[in-house]
């Protein structure tokens, strides 16, 4: 009996040991990237402080990248399907400070961290994971932000067309930090200034006509979906990250 037994609490030890290493494969945190998908202009990257380079379109950029733009230029970036896409306005510099995947098999879990230290960028991101982050970094703040479609400057000046964002703003020299949260529609904005305002309707204008894209505001501004035939869940995931053994994949 107690042979039995020792056998059975054997094979109860395996089956969990076993258990351990596929939930482990499954949460596997992955580096991820963006891919450049539109060049207006003029528009040049490093890495890790290295020379600068043309940026092109099709060029794929890993943490550790910084991008600048000239004037009338921009770049639109695509960072995932969770993770949307950014616009890199004219005469900006921005730095991909952070890009991975964690993909459990129940989700995809994004961590973004950009920096602007000069200029503009738009965002338009999905609906992100309860444990994704993604956070823009700028001299007097960070905002951490959900599934939102919104403007930020190296100033501080941010507009929120809908979604939630949260603006941690601290004031020069060294102030204490101070929360704003913005929540749309209808779309507001944060200033140092004001605070967290209604947008007024010429503002608003403004920064959808950048969104829509025509004229000097480059292509339309929409989350593009993976080129066609891609066969991974999310882009930049190796096909076997979170592939459960014995079930087939699904998007």
């Amino acid at each position: 009996m107690k042979s039995n037994q020792k056998r059975k609490l054997t094979a109860l030890m395996a089956g969990v040991m076993a258990f351990a290493a596929v939930s482990t494969l499954q949460a596997q945190t992955q580096p991820s990237k963006a891919e450049v998908r539109s060049v207006r202009g003029q528009a040049t990257y490093t890495v890790a402080g290295g020379p600068a380079q043309q940026l092109k379109v099709g060029t794929i950029l890993a943490s550790g990248s910084t991008i600048k733009t000239g004037p009338a230029s921009m770049v639109d970036l695509f960072l995932g399907n969770s993770a949307g896409v950014v616009r890199v306005t004219e005469n900006t510099t921005l730095g991909l400070d952070k890009l991975t995947l964690t993909d459990t098999g129940a989700d995809t879990v994004v961590e973004v961290q950009l920096n602007v230290p000069e200029g503009t960028i738009l965002g338009n991101v999905n609906k992100l994971s309860a444990a994704s982050k993604y956070e823009v970094k700028v001299p007097n703040g960070v905002a951490g932000i959900r599934g939102t479609r919104f403007r930020i400057s190296s100033t501080g000046y941010i507009v929120l067309l809908d979604g939630t964002l949260v603006f941690v703003y601290v004031p020069p020299p060294n102030g204490a930090p101070t929360p704003y949260t913005l929540v749309g529609p209808p779309a507001v904005y944060f200033s140092p200034v004001d605070g967290v305002k209604p947008a007024p309707e010429d503002l608003v204008r403004e920064v959808n006509s950048q969104f829509r894209g025509g004229g000097d505001h480059g292509p339309p501004f929409e989350p593009p979906g993976p080129p066609p035939a891609v066969p991974f869940k999310d882009p930049f995931v190796s096909p076997g990250v979170g592939k459960k053994p014995d079930r087939p994949s699904g998007s």
